[in-house]
């Protein structure tokens, strides 16, 4: 596997990348940003939550001069929550690099948007429809754009903005050098990338059904007039990093919000009904982490792919199996373990084998994480070899572990290094580094101890907070 210093990033784009924890890249990443890196152009095919953003993100920071104030760079995204997530996520790339990130999108003042644009914007990450009046007011021009990318181009064709896009895409030069990525590639799709783009390099990732298969999923079978009681159980005994509870209709999801919040929870609701106002300050409470539970509809919470969800939890049954496994696909991200916790009424109890036979899932009955812990121990492996897409021993015997609390849980290295030394019985001179930063920290062991450490660890409180502790994953 490729490492992210191997890629030819530029020190400031890599010092960013070693803050988030960034070290081994996914199959696009490593695929995709050699190629953008080259000049070529490229069609990326990967499903969500593989690591797009940083595939076309990081070769186009690294394209960029600081010294120009023109847009030099244009991002579409074809929803409001999306063009938020990318801007929030290329800011972080470029924490180190002297470069503005401006997002336009519907739905908030195009005056204030506009003078975001006249203050100067190296990179403009936006929504077609926004892009578009901006232009038609020559308050965004792109004569010096010479990188575009068209994020989730399917979902662009599923809204009807595709001929809107051959439109802004007229208007950049010619030169240009265009990025393509996309989850599906329907013929309208591939027609554009004929039209618009120049001899392109085409990836496939093929989605991983492990990535499913690897999420803990399990029922709660309750009485409908219990539902609410045995949820904030449940939420009480897992006590979710960060959480989606889905409800089928957006009266029982604005029903289901007001009821948590007068038991104490933190909690809001994402809906159709919401302004749209409302609804992007919930999504960006929920994406900068401040918000630990989102209780949402299927279609408000659509395009929505935030790293650090732990758990989804289906408080109603989903219509569809497609639509089980697309809500639970919404925690385990990228390499992360998650669990899935679906309710049932007795009357229902049949869809879980019906699910499990369809998805090819196991779904079992939930226990409390300590039961979970005592009935069902972690498969040992005698050597330190590992599965194909799991993580790595370094060279020098040290093994990586992930811990699913940091700054923001008020966990410090102190902590880390008594849990391990005391809880875990690990000796002081077998820890070779901890690294804690604002959700997660890092710790590194000598491979003798490791194991040991997370089988003391993982389900344990450290500062009256629950800690998951796994090998690292790249």
């Amino acid at each position: 596997m490729t490492a992210f210093r191997e890629l030819g990033l530029s020190p400031q784009i890599q010092l960013a990348l070693d803050e988030l924890g960034f070290e081994v890249p996914t199959a696009i990443q490593d695929q995709a940003i050699p190629e953008l890196l080259a000049g070529h152009d490229v069609i990326g095919q990967a499903q969500t939550g593989t690591g797009k953003t940083a595939a076309f993100g990081l070769p186009l920071l690294q394209y960029l001069d600081p010294d120009s104030e023109e847009v030099q760079a244009i991002i579409l995204t074809p929803t409001r929550e999306l063009c938020i997530q990318v801007t929030q996520a290329m800011r972080a790339f470029a924490e180190h690099l002297p470069v503005e990130v401006v997002a336009v999108f519907g739905g908030a003042p195009i005056r204030s948007q506009q003078a975001q644009l006249r203050q100067g914007a190296h990179v403009v990450v936006a929504t077609v429809g926004r892009m578009k009046d901006l232009m038609s007011r020559q308050s965004l021009v792109l004569t010096s754009a010479r990188y575009v990318v068209l994020d989730e181009a399917d979902e662009m064709l599923d809204l009807g903005f595709i001929e809107d896009v051959e439109r802004i895409l007229r208007m950049c030069p010619s030169g240009r050098q265009t990025g393509l990525f996309s989850a599906t590639i329907p013929p309208p799709i591939t027609k554009l990338a004929e039209r618009y783009m120049y001899e392109p390099v085409t990836i496939r990732v093929t989605p991983q059904k492990p990535t499913v298969d690897a999420i803990e999923q399990a029922f709660v079978e309750v009485p409908g007039k219990q539902k609410t009681d045995r949820l904030v159980e449940v939420l009480r005994a897992e006590e979710p990093e960060q959480a989606i509870i889905f409800c089928r209709t957006k009266i029982g999801t604005s029903r289901l919000d007001r009821t948590l919040r007068d038991r104490g929870l933190n909690v809001k609701a994402l809906h159709g009904d919401m302004t749209q106002g409302a609804r992007d300050g919930v999504m960006i409470s929920f994406k900068e982490h401040r918000l630990p539970l989102l209780v949402a509809t299927d279609v408000a919470a659509r395009g929505l792919d935030i790293e650090h969800v732990t758990h989804v939890i289906n408080y109603d049954v989903p219509d569809t199996t497609d639509g089980y496994v697309h809500r639970i696909g919404r925690t385990g991200r990228v390499g992360r373990t998650g669990r899935a916790i679906t309710f049932v009424t007795p009357t229902q109890r049949r869809e879980i084998p019906r699910i499990e036979r369809e998805a090819k899932v196991s779904i079992g009955a939930w226990e409390p994480p300590e039961e979970r812990l005592e009935h069902a121990p972690r498969p040992r492996r005698r050597d330190r070899e590992e599965a194909p897409d799991g993580p790595r021993a370094p060279v020098d015997g040290a093994v990586k572990l992930f811990v699913n609390r940091g700054r923001g849980s008020g966990i410090g290295e102190d902590d880390l290094r008594w849990a391990l030394t005391e809880g875990a019985v690990v000796p002081d001179d077998a820890i070779e580094g901890i690294r804690v930063l604002e959700r997660f920290s890092f710790v590194e062991l000598d491979a003798e101890h490791a194991e040991r450490a997370v089988e003391r660890l993982d389900g344990t409180k450290l500062k009256g907070r629950q800690v998951r502790v796994e090998l690292a994953r790249g």
